[in-house]
């Protein structure tokens, strides 16, 4: 008889506080976001979780106005807050296409994969930056 009393009560909780309506967003939710150099020749494309310290799942670096044929490469940076800056290796781009923005061709380096659960752990307000070989300019994103 208890278990039929304890199964009324947890029924009645249910129905009476629905999941779907109340339900607060996951921590663990992705963000995805990008940003541009003032020029908007590079871009970063960055995916992180809401959880601190924040999972960088997907980091793509992004050339909009490239050389068909061209080789481009790039590498990624961040810096911890109060830290120094950590430089990657550089990484080949790949062509991914007539742009029809500028002329010349869109390029872009991949780190990650879009959905999966892992990547680096990075603290709030770690700058990411993305750079291409060649270049001074960083294309950069904050982690909020």
């Amino acid at each position: 008889m208890r278990k039929i009393m304890m199964l009324a009560v947890g029924a009645a909780l249910l129905v009476s506080f629905p999941a779907s309506a109340q339900a607060a967003p996951s921590p663990t939710a992705v963000l995805s976001t990008h940003r541009c150099t003032a020029s908007s020749d590079y871009c970063i494309v960055i995916e992180y979780t809401r959880a601190s310290p924040h999972r960088v799942p997907l980091l793509i670096a992004h050339k909009v106005s490239g050389r068909k044929g061209h080789t481009y490469w790039a590498r990624w940076t961040y810096q911890k807050p109060g830290k120094r800056i950590t430089v990657g290796g550089w990484k080949k781009s790949t062509w991914t296409g007539e742009n029809g923005r500028v002329p010349g061709v869109a390029v872009e380096t991949l780190w990650g994969y879009s959905g999966r659960r892992g990547g680096p752990k990075l603290p709030k307000k770690t700058l990411v930056c993305t750079q291409f070989k060649g270049s001074k300019q960083k294309a950069c994103y904050r982690l909020g």
